[in-house]
């Protein structure tokens, strides 16, 4: 019997070194065929434009065809649907805002955990977002926004994205230290609103800031607040909440960043990860990032992109709390 249990033992050990040396065989050789990304938004959208440069720097890199598979909508959940229904062997990845990680979990109900399904493998893009209002709207300071609104119950409108975004979130925010006075209107999209706001159909908005900075610019609409803990570069002008004395408006950026599933073997996640460090440094890559507008987020190691998200994680979780926001079934 011991000698039966120790020959098990044995053959098992054998089976795991097999399994192992294959994964680690795979990922050397990977990839030896078209590789696919998988975004949760339209062709045009900011997600969708990073991942057809992060697309392009792979091709030029690895040799091989990158696919760009949009699936927009039902805040994300179509997309990781897709990528559930895909094998984890690499060949299939997500771009995707850091948002559908951090935010749309406690706002969007699903019946798989994204945290345990998906790993978030590297952040590409910043997207630091900013409150913006329409010209035809008097105020031009969170403070007078906030007084407008508390003594005009009701008429101020501050349009989000979609569901579960940083922008719901931080729109939710907003009203509540309006006292509730400011309406939440959800759209699909950036587009809308952004059209909206410059017809003065809705008064404020939260967007990130590589959409909204050259209507700023051009005098279109108001930059009011940058939702950071500093100025941007790109809108000098427009002051942080917290030099206007709002942390509870300071988060940290979102971004836009590679996931793949968790499932992924160790080896093979490892190259994927390398992959996408290579493509961050490179300066081709940079370039056609400066070019449209993206900063890249300042280098980490994978164990600190890891906490830097369960920090967000846990900063939303209390905010959602507070808030008391329903989720949503998809």
């Amino acid at each position: 019997m011991k000698n039966s249990l120790q020959r098990l033992r044995s053959l098992a050990a054998v089976l795991l070194s097999s399994v192992l040396a294959v994964s680690f065989a795979s990922a050397q050789e990977w990839p030896t065929k078209p590789i696919r990304i998988i975004v949760p938004a339209p062709p045009g959208a900011i997600t969708d434009g990073v991942a057809r440069l992060i697309g392009e720097q792979l091709r030029v890199n690895l040799g091989q065809p990158v696919i760009i598979d949009n699936k927009p909508g039902g805040s994300a959940v179509i997309a990781e649907r897709a990528m559930l229904s895909a094998p984890a062997d690499g060949y299939t990845l997500m771009v995707a805002p850091s948002s559908v990680w951090t935010d749309f979990p406690f706002s969007v109900k699903t019946p798989f955990d994204p945290h345990k399904t998906f790993t978030y493998v590297a952040d590409v893009a910043s997207m630091v977002h900013v409150l913006v209002a329409s010209n035809t709207y008097p105020p031009n300071k969170p403070q007078e926004i906030l007084d407008h609104a508390r003594k005009n119950k009701n008429t101020v409108s501050v349009a989000n994205m979609s569901t579960g975004t940083r922008s719901n979130l931080l729109g939710d925010l907003l009203s509540e230290k309006s006292g509730k006075n400011i309406l939440v209107v959800p759209y699909k999209g950036s587009a809308p609103v952004l059209v909206d706001l410059m017809g003065g159909q809705v008064q404020l908005t939260f967007d990130v800031l590589s959409n909204v900075a050259p209507l700023v610019k051009a005098g279109k609409i108001k930059g009011v607040g940058i939702v950071s803990a500093t100025r941007s570069p790109h809108l000098p002008d427009v002051p942080s909440f917290a030099e206007l004395g709002m942390p509870d408006l300071v988060m940290p950026d979102a971004s836009v960043g590679v996931m793949i599933l968790s499932s992924t073997p160790p080896a093979m996640s490892e190259r994927i990860r390398r992959e996408m460090e290579k493509v961050m440094r490179s300066p081709k890559f940079r370039e056609m990032m400066a070019a449209q507008g993206y900063d890249q987020p300042k280098e980490s190691t994978f164990e600190e992109l890891q906490k830097k998200l369960a920090d967000t994680v846990e900063q939303n979780r209390q905010i959602l709390v507070k808030l008391k926001m329903p989720t949503t079934p998809q």
